[in-house]
């Protein structure tokens, strides 16, 4: 059986926010032929999988994919990248929710204009639900390709919007067809995934209307990394993100965005991770260095692009004494 649209729904520790979000999904204005759910147990060590198996005994075009081990959020959404059964798919985090009004008229416009990508706006919700004000990035835009969308119909430029690939609908034969892939077991996966995304697609448009409505969820990836700053979290952010996108900004074909992706990866990912050390605290920053040691060969080809203040940083027995006191300012200054 074969649909107009999947979403794909990644499951992980999110026995409170789960049921929110699938009724969210079946408030939407679509007929449930139209639509399935395919909701990814990523061996979630809650009660998710019984939540799930309880909302499918009411719902056909609901499916659950359990994996064996654990493969992060970017392996459960490459699972639902194969499995995925609709024309168009969408990525739903499961602790956040559908904005559901609109969503049938700006599929059919995907569908009709035979887009790549469709773009849309989100807002932020409390933990309650209650919705929050947010700034609307992308405006009616006819259909274009990837490039010229680009560099006309996002303000501040697309290196400024990565990570919420949330805020696209994907053709999925496009995803496949271009090997688009997130890579599993670590933070950050969707860094490259979005801008490369955009920049392969044929065809790409947006609309105006809010379709998502983000949580922050202080329990969820990015929740933890700004509160308690891990240490894996920040070396896979500055150096392995980093590190991906600017690889990948090198595969850029015009020279502007080619330099927004380089700066991007130089002085938001790969230069940024000091200040996150200055804000943690002393176990995190032991750990930091820990894993430093361990795999210092493999971000050497990074060294060139980091300042002269951060390469101190790096060096064994000047790092942790410099973090140590700068640290301690950078509290009571901010107590």
């Amino acid at each position: 059986m074969s649909f107009v649209l999947s979403y794909i729904v990644p499951c992980y520790n999110v026995e409170k926010y789960i049921q929110q979000c699938l009724d969210s999904i079946y408030a939407c204005d679509m007929p449930e032929e139209q639509f399935e759910v395919v909701c990814i147990n990523d061996c979630s060590p809650d009660n998710v999988q019984e939540i799930l198996e309880r909302n499918r005994e009411g719902h056909d075009n609901l499916r659950i994919v359990v994996h064996e081990q654990n493969k992060g959020l970017g392996g459960a959404r490459n699972t639902g990248i194969r499995e995925a059964r609709g024309s168009y798919l969408w990525f739903v985090d499961s602790d956040d929710e559908i904005v559901g009004e609109g969503i049938g008229d700006a599929l059919k416009k995907a569908v009709d204009e035979e887009l790549d990508v469709l773009c849309f706006n989100y807002c932020r919700i409390d933990d309650e639900g209650k919705r929050l004000p947010m700034h609307k990035v992308f405006k009616e835009f006819s259909f274009t390709d990837g490039y010229s969308f680009a560099k006309k119909a996002v303000p501040h430029g697309l290196a400024n919007h990565m990570g919420f690939v949330w805020r696209f609908l994907y053709r999925t034969e496009f995803l496949r067809n271009n090997g688009l892939f997130f890579p599993e077991q670590v933070h950050w996966e969707d860094t490259v995934f979005m801008p490369k995304s955009i920049l392969l697609a044929k065809r790409v448009a947006s609309v105006s209307q809010v379709f998502y409505a983000y949580r922050f969820n202080p329990d969820s990836i990015s929740g933890v990394f700004g509160k308690s700053y891990p240490a894996k979290s920040i070396y896979e952010f500055a150096f392995c993100a980093g590190g991906d996108l600017l690889r990948f900004s090198e595969e850029v074909k015009d020279d502007a965005l080619k330099q927004a992706f380089k700066d991007s990866a130089i002085n938001k990912y790969i230069n940024g991770f000091s200040i996150h050390l200055f804000r943690t605290g002393k176990k995190e920053r032991n750990q930091f260095f820990m894993i430093l040691r361990e795999r210092k060969d493999g971000i050497k080809y990074l060294k060139p692009q980091i300042s002269l203040l951060n390469r101190m940083l790096l060096i064994p027995c000047l790092g942790p004494l410099i973090t140590e006191m700068v640290s301690f300012g950078y509290k009571k200054k901010h107590k």
